[in-house]
């Protein structure tokens, strides 16, 4: 693992483009939640009743904003040197990517790996006991392969990849830089395509790859489909979460966020900053606008708008399936007027 950094406060605020209330030379070594935090440490706090907390706390630095600090009494503030930002929690992730140290990274390689002839290595790359490489594979430089991962032949990899233990990358995968791929991920498997007659499922070869675009996570356990015929593509700067599965031909957009448990089923597009809840499904060949939003544990079963906010089994539009909702909360009292109604023309009928 890297050595633990340590940045100035004058520093952290030029990286961050915050302005500094307090000591500039101010030595920092780490970032920790308000409970957590030490002498040396950075927190920060977006809400009002949260400053109050990281105020009586170690903490050495509080990121916040210049909005929620002038609600509290200047002589408290006095105590602490500040980060103010217009964005408290992006400028404390920032600084926390800084300070912690990146995992698994020794610069070496192991003699316990297995690495094919063909393989070409870039600088500062650490590979770990475990892992095995198969031919005509590429590597980019600070590149770390933790114990235990799998790389096919013929697989690409950019700069700045961090793969941790167990994860399996099948062959003529692309993936670019900066990418980060949890434990026991298997990015490129046979696509679900099958031909049926009476005789049974006959297989599709499925001859696609994956494409992995730059600044992509990828959770525990994620499932991604190679393509049956072209790729299975994630594009720059989306995130998914642990235990997804995306389908053959699958496009996800660019910085688009998949909740765990969620799957989008094979050749469906989603555009750009799409948000699929947890265990929220999305039936195949159909298209997400951008910005579409569905809820936890949605049926996608059909195309959207850009910006649609969508709920449900089959999903809609989120106002009108709250509106069924409300109505099948009542239905019970609808069934018993009615059926009084029914009995009150009875008797009338009778007479």
């Amino acid at each position: 693992m890297t050595p633990a950094k340590s940045y100035k406060v004058e520093e952290l605020a030029e990286i961050t483009d915050s302005e500094i209330k307090g000591d500039n030379d101010l030595k920092i070594t780490n970032a920790r939640g308000i409970e957590e935090s030490g002498g040396g440490s950075v927190t920060f706090a977006d809400q009002k009743e949260y400053l109050e907390l990281a105020l009586k706390s170690e903490a050495a630095v509080i990121v916040s904003s210049q909005q929620i600090c002038k609600e509290l009494d200047s002589n408290l503030k006095e105590k602490k040197t500040f980060l103010l930002t217009d964005n408290p929690r992006r400028v404390y992730a920032q600084i926390a990517d800084l300070l912690t140290p990146r995992p698994y990274e020794s610069g070496e390689i192991s003699d316990k790996s297995v690495l094919a002839d063909t393989v070409k290595l870039a600088e500062n790359i650490s590979i770990h006991p475990g892992v095995v490489i198969a031919e005509n594979v590429e590597i980019g430089k600070n590149t770390v392969l933790a114990p235990g991962v799998i790389i096919g032949p013929d697989v690409k990899i950019g700069a700045n990849c961090l793969l941790h233990p167990g994860v399996i990358i099948e062959r003529e995968t692309i993936i670019q830089d900066e990418v980060i791929i949890q434990s026991g991920a298997v990015i490129g498997s046979d696509g679900f395509g099958f031909a049926t007659d009476e005789n049974g499922h006959h297989k599709i070869p499925q001859q696609g790859n994956v494409i992995i675009e730059s600044e992509v996570e990828i959770g525990a356990n994620v499932t991604i489909d190679r393509g049956a015929s072209g790729p299975t593509v994630i594009r720059q700067g989306s995130k998914l979460d642990n235990l997804i599965q995306i389908g053959h031909n699958v496009e996800i957009g660019e910085e688009s966020l998949l909740v765990a448990h969620s799957a989008v089923a094979g050749s469906t597009k989603l555009g750009r900053r799409v948000t699929l809840g947890g265990q929220a499904g999305v039936v195949g060949h159909i298209k997400l606008a951008d910005n579409t939003t569905a809820a936890a544990r949605a049926m996608v079963t059909s195309p959207t708008n850009e910006g649609d906010f969508i709920s449900g089994a089959p999903a809609q539009i989120h106002r009108e399936a709250l509106k069924e909702q409300a109505y099948l909360r009542r239905l019970p009292k609808y069934i018993d007027k009615i059926k009084k109604l029914e009995k009150r023309l009875a008797e009338l009928e009778n007479k």
